[in-house]
């Protein structure tokens, strides 16, 4: 079978089980996204093993879709940025610095210590704590787009701390590169420049982590600096001259492009993860008098096309069948993944990040098949448990918000919502019906959303 053909079978299939499988799981109370992971955890090579049967065995077809469900991530991240309450992340700036500060000291040093435990090398154990440290920005982006908690203050810091907790990880990262050495080529200017000091200048080539550790902080910095004020300065006269095009769909095509320039910008600039780039345009965006059309446009290919994607090939890269022997192993790192997120940011999710170290690791030698399939396994049950730990905090806050304001008497803050509804006329008294030119409004509250009569 041909190639585009294998493609086309594969979308065929994902694509309507990972909404079949979210609108299952919605029905229930349990959150959408776990229905897109779950899909690909059945026909992953754990279970169904659907990407190496005989229909796909020359890989291309499967190599196209993992670069689609990349492109599904960065897509994620720009509408997460778009979503993102530009004034309550500069409150929640220090906040979010201060979780994502934690959020990478303790989950390191506690599976660095965990790992050693257990018999593997410091490195190894290293490797590990550093697989642990990355939060997982996507995954949390969706939870709390689908709990509805984008704007919310709490859903800000999470934010704000997971994207920052990135940069963090770099650093971590890095430290791990400089004390191997790789044979493969190094995308970027902070490596290139790195690689390039080392063999040139002798005090460069004997204090290599310095080095490297100087040279990210100089890319992340102009990249942050370059890329932010770019958009600030350019971004909506760009939209308005897109706008005068004559040709069908122009804005959302040509903003997809710059979201990938964006995110490639983030890898060989700035060194960061490319999603970070996304968000950095999105977070512009989210300011832009343009935003609502783009966001618009973004939805339908975002959530119809490629995040369903993104999220299930992360249950597609799963294989436990090289767990044997190793369940305490796994146990143990999973309650450190989980027990040192929650005590540095109660942040716990893990997943391209946490798989991009994965990675690294296998590819250098650092860790086996079990330590691979490990890993694999914390990333997937960290992300099937966050939606869940996430949704019941966001519920329990609002329980307690409640119960504090029913105990203090203290008036809810109310934002009106322009959207005229009507009740049934046998649940409404005669005296309480609204006058003929007084309309119902939803009216939603910080504790919850309340229909009253403006009267």
């Amino acid at each position: 079978m041909q190639p585009a053909l294998q493609l086309a079978l594969l979308l065929a299939i994902l694509l309507p089980a990972g909404k079949f499988a979210a609108s299952f799981c919605s029905r229930f109370g349990i959150p959408a996204i776990l229905g897109e992971l779950l899909v690909g955890v059945l026909l992953g090579p754990g279970a169904f093993n659907l990407l190496h049967l005989g229909l796909f065995e020359s890989g291309r077809a499967t190599s196209a879709l993992l670069l689609l469900a990349q492109i599904g991530g960065f897509v994620l991240m720009f509408l997460a940025g778009v979503e993102t309450d530009v004034d309550r992340m500069h409150e929640a700036g220090t906040t979010a610095f201060l979780v994502a500060l934690f959020g990478v000291i303790w989950p390191f040093l506690l599976g660095a210590a965990v790992g050693h435990l257990f018999g593997l090398s410091w490195i190894t154990a290293c490797f590990l704590g550093g697989a642990l440290t990355a939060t997982s920005v996507s995954i949390s982006a969706r939870t709390l787009m689908d709990a509805g908690q984008m704007s919310s203050p709490e859903g800000t810091v999470i934010l704000g701390a997971a994207v920052i907790d990135d940069v963090m990880g770099l650093f971590v990262l890095a430290f791990l590169a400089a004390s191997i050495t790789t044979k493969g080529e190094s995308f970027g200017i902070a490596p290139m420049a790195g690689g390039w000091l080392q063999h040139h200048i002798p005090r460069a080539a004997a204090h290599p982590l310095i080095v490297q550790m100087i040279l990210i902080s100089i890319c992340v910095t102009l990249f942050f600096v370059i890329g932010y004020g770019a958009a600030r300065r350019w971004l909506d006269p760009l939209i308005l001259q897109l706008r005068r095009l004559t040709a069908n769909e122009a804005v959302p095509s040509c903003v997809l492009a710059l979201v990938l320039v964006y995110a490639l910008s983030a890898e060989w600039l700035g060194s960061v993860a490319g999603i970070t780039g996304a968000y950095l345009l999105g977070y512009v965006f989210a300011t832009s008098e343009y935003k609502a059309d783009v966001e618009r446009s973004f939805y339908a290919i975002g959530h119809g096309f490629l995040i369903p994607l993104f999220f299930v090939s992360i249950g597609l890269s799963s294989d436990y069948r090289a767990l044997g022997g190793h369940w305490a192993l796994l146990l143990a790192t999973l309650a450190v993944a989980i027990i040192g997120k929650l005590i540095g940011c109660g942040i716990i999710s893990r997943g391209e990040v946490g798989l991009i170290v994965t990675a690294m690791g296998a590819s250098t030698g650092i860790f086996g098949r079990s330590e691979v399939a490990v890993m694999v396994a914390v990333v997937l049950l960290t992300t099937l448990l966050t939606p869940l730990v996430l949704r019941g905090a966001f519920h329990l806050s609002s329980q307690q918000d409640i119960e504090e304001g029913l105990t203090k008497g203290a008036p809810a803050q109310i934002a009106v919502v322009r959207q005229p509804i009507s009740l049934p006329s046998e649940t409404r008294p005669e005296s309480a019906e609204a006058p003929p030119n007084q309309p119902m409004f939803r009216m939603r509250t910080s504790r919850g959303t309340d229909s009253v009569s403006l009267s």
